[in-house]
């Protein structure tokens, strides 16, 4: 009996162990796969430290990072914008109104260049400026302009000019290496003449002066060379198809010169242009002797001198016709007067024009010399770096009934123009 207790205990015994063994097992075979995971990482690890192949090595390099990339495709965007670095831009805009107290019934204002219209708001000039130099000293400029001034001052192309859009100027320039450098300027260009310019802005004056629109073309289209002789002198010359005009009206050229001095705060160009002007033959020549004089003798005070003598051969039968002009403008800023006052200032211009024969105004029907004389002050008020405003006064007379009054005509008018200019 006892001996079938202790076999019953037995193997009670043996039969309760059975999920322990079973239990160990299951962890001594976790512990192995443990441990070869472990071997595998291990060799994984000695194999990354190994050096790479040449082959992987270059497969890397070929293969650039997101950095790379971006840095590529901005400096293909830098070559292919290549032309446009250096490019300067420019412009302005600027409108008036303009007030006759004669009241024309024409509704113009007579023998004026650009202020042209009585009691009329215009949108004067639309410009934008263009240019670039480059160290090779190829470069170019380019001005164009849209407005009331831009229809004023077309030059023929060879077509209709019932617009107001012009190429005012368009011309390539170049510089050799001689010297001091000759400069070249090869296209259509502003005239070397006159003490004044197109843009309104840029002159003392609101209005231009008869010498500016009778004595002096606006533009020319040629080639035209400048050199600097010394620190104070400096010399331009060249030829062009003539006065105003793209599309050459006849055989013949025209030669512009100039010659510049500056001696401190004094300049004085001497100008000249001689050549063929009238249609087909070219066989009548017109020349003209512009010089102008400016001086600085102090801040804010500024005085301009500008002569014009021209003359046409045989354009009055075998007659020749002359013209003569001169101007002065004296400009004195605010802050002569008062330090407060320096956004403000003034400019005064007198001049006088004689036109022999009536043949560049036109101003009569007649061949009677015609003489002008007028005399303008403006005030400016800089309103900001870029916004500036104008009030101009300006009185004509001549020694004829040019002028309309009304419904008719007398020898003097007076007018008045408020003008308002963003330079950029």
């Amino acid at each position: 009996m006892k001996k079938f207790v202790a076999a019953s205990c037995l193997g009670v015994a043996v039969v309760w162990s059975l999920p322990a063994w079973a239990n160990g097992d299951a962890v001594e075979e976790s512990l192995r796969a443990l441990n070869e995971r472990i071997k595998e990482l291990e060799q994984e690890v000695a194999r990354l430290k190994q050096p790479e192949a040449p082959a992987a090595q270059a497969a890397d390099a070929e293969a650039p990072d997101a950095s790379t990339m971006l840095d590529q495709r901005v400096t293909a965007l830098e070559d292919g914008l290549g032309l446009l670095k250096g490019i300067e831009f420019g412009g302005m805009a600027y409108a008036s109104y303009n007030y006759n107290f004669n009241t024309p019934d024409s509704g113009g204002n007579d023998l004026r260049i650009f202020d042209v219209n009585h009691n009329d708001f215009t949108m004067d000039l639309l410009q934008l400026e263009i240019s670039k130099q480059t160290d090779s000293g190829i470069g170019f400029h380019t001005v164009l302009d849209y407005g009331k001034t831009a229809g004023l001052i077309q030059s023929d192309w060879g077509g209709d000019l019932a617009h107001n859009f012009e190429i005012q100027q368009a011309y390539a320039t170049y510089t050799w290496g001689i010297g001091n450098g000759l400069d070249m300027q090869f296209g259509k260009f502003a005239t070397l003449l006159g003490g004044e310019v197109i843009e309104s802005p840029y002159n003392p004056n609101i209005s231009r002066s008869f010498m500016f629109g009778y004595a002096i073309p606006f533009t020319h289209t040629g080639a035209l060379f400048s050199y600097a002789l010394t620190d104070m002198l400096s010399l331009s010359a060249g030829v062009v198809n003539g006065w105003d005009n793209v599309a050459d009206n006849n055989n013949g050229k025209t030669f512009l010169g100039s010659l510049g001095l500056e001696i401190g705060n004094l300049a004085w160009t001497f100008n000249g242009v001689y050549g063929a002007e009238d249609d087909d033959s070219g066989a009548s020549k017109t020349g003209v002797f512009d010089t102008v004089l400016t001086y600085t003798p102090m801040d804010h005070v500024d005085f301009l001198i500008n002569f014009d003598h021209g003359t046409a051969s045989d354009v009055l039968g075998t007659k020749n016709a002359e013209w003569t002009g001169v101007s002065g403008i004296v400009s004195l800023g605010g802050a002569l007067l008062n330090p407060g006052w320096e956004k403000w200032s003034v400019a005064l211009r007198g001049e006088w024009f004689a036109d022999d024969a009536n043949y560049r105004t036109g101003a009569y029907d007649g061949d009677g010399n015609v003489n002008l004389w007028e005399i303008t002050t403006t005030l400016k008020w800089a309103m900001s770096d870029n916004l500036q405003a104008r009030l101009e006064y300006r009185h004509d007379d001549a020694n004829r009934r040019v002028f309309g009054k009304d419904h008719r005509y007398k020898k003097s008018q007076n007018s008045m123009i408020l003008e308002f200019a963003y330079l950029l």
